[in-house]
């Protein structure tokens, strides 16, 4: 990789070629019309210089290029929603190279939440998502009271709706999937939060700025908690709240994980920054280390997806390697993914509209023309 003229990342190939193919994907008949602009931010090589080292292309389809204000919008902050798990198990794994977690050890050490729950489940399984935990993704009075514009439920009661706290009144307790079996969980990444609070003995905020933000020079990045925390934002539109503004209509307290805002440019940072000058190389590999999660993803670029610990994993060695997360909610989608190899490469897609799977070919697209042998 070289450097452009303003000293971001440069890469050995042609870059309008690479515009012109991700612009490409924008235009295509298939994505949403609610999606205008995409932030693609992109890193090569080793080292603390080549990770600072990133550019980002700001791209619109052709029909939307007169419009006014994209010059302005590389360096607007955007929430990563899910992205968040990512940055939640690094911040696990860090505490666990320093011994104060054990990720074979048993969760309820930290987590009385979990007494009397099914099955045993150790810290890994729940970074994993295979806790035996159910989720809310799919509440039909989740999503009505997001649309609805309220305060958002408290962790408590989150965990009480899907019948985690016990003997709490009402709740269907036992009602996950079996321990050991993949299922997505935002309730076990809530509870990853309040770990890393007691565990890390400070509020999750200051854990995550002392863990993953500050050693990774992620200037931009903090864990949002308040509806005035969105102003300014990078947004589209939502079909959740109609024609209302997401940053005005939005509270960042229904991810229930917390969820952090960066930089298009820091989100792809954090996961270039995941190397052994970050972690020991065992954890490292465990973090990478995915167990499958099914077969393929209709109409993503998945093609024997797997998880680890806080990241989705490209098992097929022909489409793969490569790791990363996307995130999603109300007007963004984030997409940021590495690839190793003699010149790793790492990227970030936000998209200011709800497209997984855009953000993700868009991603798979730049790792997949940068990591070309030459």
């Amino acid at each position: 990789m070289g450097k452009d003229k303003n000293g971001a990342a440069g890469a050995d190939i042609d870059q309008e070629l690479l515009a012109a193919a991700l612009t490409g994907l924008l235009e295509e008949e298939s994505v949403s019309p609610a999606t205008r602009t995409a932030l693609v931010a992109i890193a090569g090589g080793r080292g603390a210089d080549d990770a600072a080292a990133v550019r980002t292309l700001v791209l619109r389809p052709r029909s939307l290029r007169g419009e006014s204000g994209a010059d302005d919008l590389s360096g607007r902050r955007a929430l990563v929603y899910s992205l968040t798990k990512t940055i939640l198990a690094a911040a696990v794994l860090r505490l666990a190279a320093r011994g104060a977690v054990d990720l074979d050890g048993p969760a309820g050490r930290w987590l009385p939440e979990l007494a009397g729950w099914p099955g045993g489940v150790t810290v890994a399984q729940l970074l994993a998502h295979r806790a035996g935990l159910p989720d809310y993704g799919g509440r039909a009075d989740y999503h009505a009271a997001v649309a609805a514009g309220g305060e958002p439920w408290s962790g408590d009661e989150f965990l009480a709706r899907c019948g985690v706290t016990p003997n709490r009144e009402g709740t269907e307790q036992g009602k996950g999937p079996p321990v050991g079996v993949f299922a997505y969980s935002n309730i076990g990444y809530l509870l990853v939060g309040r770990l890393l609070e007691r565990a890390g003995g400070a509020p999750l905020a200051e854990v995550l700025a002392r863990e993953v933000f500050s050693p990774l020079g992620l200037s931009s990045a903090a864990l949002l908690r308040t509806r005035t925390d969105l102003d300014g934002l990078f947004f589209g539109a939502s079909p959740a709240f109609g024609g209302a503004p997401v940053g005005t209509a939005y509270h960042p307290g229904w991810v229930s994980h917390g969820v952090a805002a960066m930089t298009a440019a820091d989100a792809c940072r954090f996961m270039h920054g995941l190397t052994e000058e970050y972690l020991p190389g065992l954890l490292l590999r465990r973090m990478r280390d995915g167990l499958p999660v099914g077969g393929p993803m209709g109409g993503r670029p998945w093609v024997e997806p797997s998880y680890g610990l806080g990241m989705m994993v490209e098992l097929d060695p022909a489409a793969g390697p490569y790791w990363g997360h996307t995130g999603g909610g109300p007007g963004v989608t984030p997409a940021a993914y590495h690839t190793p190899g003699p010149v790793p490469v790492s990227v970030a897609v936000f998209l200011d509209g709800e497209d997984g799977a855009l953000a993700e070919w868009m991603a798979v697209e730049v790792l997949h023309r940068l990591r070309r042998p030459r």
